[in-house]
C-alpha cells in the first residue's frame, strides 16, 4: 500500500497549517521514497523527513512561521504551525545523530527493547536521518532523555551478560556496552552540573513565581465583604493571601520542588485608595527561606460590570511599581493626579500598545512568550492567571504629568508600563518586568502615535529593566 495514500494527514497538514508550498506538496508526491514510508505519526515527522530530504529548508519554514505569525487578520493556527516547526526541528537534530526509526526498529528486532518501548519512542524520533541509523545511540537517548526507564535498561544488561556466546549476542553486547558507555558520559559530564543548575533554576523560577505569577499574575481569591472595601492589612486580607500563598507552595511541591516552603507575610499597608473605583492599592513584605521580597495587590469589586458582585471583593496581584504609580499619586477626592493629558490615558495606552505591537511584528517572540505562558499555566493545576496580564504589556500607568516636546507639538510623557519579556522567560527568570522612561507621542490626523524614536527609547528601557531583573543595579550606564 501507499503510504501516501494510506497516511495523507501528515502532508496535507503541513500544506493547510501554511508550512509548505503547493510545490512542495507535489514534490513530496513525486518523491521516490514517499511510497516506501512507515506509517508517519504526525505532521512533525513528516516536515523532518522533507527536511532530511532536500524538499524544504529550514529558511523556507523560518520564514513561513514568520509569515503566518505577522498575517493580518491573525491566523488561529499560527501558534500551533510554529509549535510543529519547532517539533520538527529537534528531529532533525535527532536524525542527525543517527536516532531514527530505523534504529529503534533495529533494537527491536535484537530484542532489546519490547514494542511498547519501541512503539513509543517511534513517536519521538524522526522518520530517518542525514546519517546513517545508530541503535547504540538510540539506545543511550532512550534511556537518558526518552521512554526507556534506566531500571528497565540495566535489566537488559544483566540479561545480555549473562547470555552464553554467539553471532547475534555479541552484537547485543556491542550495542548495549556502547550505548552504557553514553549515558555513564552523559552522567558523569553533565548529570551533576545539570542537577545543580536545573534545580537552582526550578528553585528560582517558582520563588519567582511566588511573587510573580502568583501574586503580580492574578490569582484572585474571593471573599464577601458587605462593609465596603477590606483594608490591606484586614483578617480577612491577610488569611486571603496567605492561603494563596499555601496553594502556589502546594503547587509548587507538585511539580516536584519539594523543598520551597510556605512563604509568610509582614508589613501589609495600603499605598492608596481609588475611590471613583473602590480599590485599594496595596504592598507588602514576602518573607521566604532565603530572603525577602516586595509584593503588590488591589482589593476591589470582583466584577465592575456584574451589579450582584458589587459587594464581593477580590484581591489581584500587580507590580510594585504599577501599585506605587497608580496609588501613589491621587489627589485628596482619591483620583489619579496624571492622566496623559491631553492625550488621555485610553489613547495614551492605545499608542503605546501599537507601537510595541509594531516593534514585534518582525519578530516571533511574542509568540514564543505565549506559548511559554501556555505551557506554565498547563503545567499549573492550582495556580489560576489573568489572561489580561499575560499579553505582552501587561500593564501601563502614567506616571507624571506630560509635557510639550522641543517641536511645540508632540507630548513627552513618564510611563511606568508592566512588560512580560520572551528573554528572561527563555532562561528562567521571572517574565514580568517594570519599564519606566519618557516616551514621546505624535498627534497624526487626529490621532495619537509613537515617535519616530520609540523603537530606540522602548528598548533601552527594556534593557535597563532586564539589567535590574539579572542583578546588575548600574543599569543607568546603557548607552542611548
Amino acid at each position: 500500500m501507499n503510504p501516501a495514500a494510506a497516511n495523507p494527514d501528515a502532508f496535507l497538514a503541513l500544506l493547510s497549517y501554511g508550512l509548505i508550498t503547493d510545490a512542495q506538496h507535489d514534490a513530496v508526491l513525486a518523491h521516490l521514497e514517499t511510497a516506501t514510508l512507515p506509517p508517519i505519526p504526525g505532521p512533525a515527522h513528516a516536515l523532518a523527513w522533507m527536511c532530511v530530504k532536500g524538499l524544504v529548508t529550514q529558511e523556507e519554514i523560518d520564514a513561513a512561521v514568520e509569515r503566518l505569525e505577522e498575517a493580518s487578520p491573525p491566523v488561529a493556527t499560527a501558534d500551533d504551525a510554529a509549535e510543529l516547526a519547532y517539533e520538527a526541528e529537534e528531529f532533525v537534530e535527532l536524525g542527525d545523530r543517527g536516532i531514527t526509526h530505523e534504529a529503534v526498529n533495529a533494537l527491536f528486532s535484537d530484542g532489546l527493547v519490547d514494542a511498547q518501548t519501541r512503539d513509543m519512542a517511534l513517536e519521538e524520533m524522526p522518520l530517518v536521518g542525514s546519517v546513517p541509523a545508530a541503535p547504540a545511540a538510540t539506545l543511550a537517548w532512550m534511556v537518558i532523555d526518552g521512554p526507556l526507564e534506566k531500571e528497565r535498561f540495566e535489566a537488559t544488561r544483566a540479561e545480555v551478560a549473562a547470555e552464553p556466546a554467539f553471532a547475534m549476542a555479541a552484537d547485543r553486547a556491542r550495542i548495549v556496552a556502547e550505548a552504557q558507555q553514553e549515558i555513564a558520559a552523559d552522567e558523569k559530564t553533565s548529570g551533576a552540573w545539570q542537577a545543580d543548575a536545573q534545580g537552582k533554576r526550578r528553585r528560582g523560577a517558582w520563588l519567582s513565581r511566588l511573587a510573580t505569577l502568583a501574586v503580580v499574575g492574578g490569582l484572585g481569591w474571593y471573599f464577601f465583604a458587605p462593609d465596603g472595601v477590606p483594608a490591606c492589612n484586614a483578617d480577612a486580607t491577610r488569611k486571603t493571601l496567605q492561603g494563596l500563598m499555601l496553594r502556589v507552595s502546594i503547587d509548587a511541591r507538585t511539580q516536584g520542588l519539594r523543598e520551597v516552603g510556605i512563604p509568610t507575610l509582614s508589613g501589609l499597608r495600603e499605598i492608596g485608595y481609588r475611590k471613583d473605583e473602590r480599590t485599594r492599592g496595596c504592598m507588602a513584605t514576602m518573607i521566604l527561606e532565603d530572603g525577602t521580597k516586595s509584593i503588590a495587590y488591589t482589593i476591589g469589586p470582583a466584577s465592575a460590570k456584574n451589579d450582584s458582585d458589587s459587594d464581593k471583593m477580590t484581591v489581584r496581584g500587580a507590580d510594585p511599581v504599577i501599585v506605587e504609580a497608580r496609588f501613589g499619586n491621587l489627589d485628596a477626592k482619591g483620583k489619579p493626579l496624571y492622566n496623559a493629558e491631553p492625550i488621555g490615558r485610553p489613547a495614551a495606552e492605545k499608542a503605546f500598545r501599537d507601537g510595541v505591537a509594531a516593534l514585534q511584528s518582525n519578530s516571533p517572540a511574542a509568540a514564543m512568550l505565549q506559548r511559554q505562558l501556555e505551557r506554565q499555566r498547563s503545567t499549573t493545576g492550582l495556580v489560576v492567571t489573568d489572561a489580561d496580564r499575560e499579553r505582552e504589556i501587561a500593564d501601563f500607568e502614567p506616571a507624571g504629568p506630560c509635557r510639550v516636546h522641543d517641536d511645540g507639538v508632540s507630548r513627552v510623557c513618564p510611563l511606568v508600563v508592566e512588560y512580560n519579556d520572551s528573554l528572561l522567560v527563555t532562561i528562567g527568570r521571572a517574565q514580568s518586568l517594570p519599564l519606566r522612561g519618557e516616551f514621546t507621542f505624535v498627534q497624526d490626523n487626529g490621532n495619537w502615535r509613537m515617535s519616530d524614536d520609540f523603537a530606540r527609547r522602548f528598548i533601552r528601557a527594556v534593557t535597563e529593566a532586564r539589567l535590574i531583573g539579572l542583578g546588575v543595579t548600574d543599569a543607568a550606564a546603557v548607552p542611548e
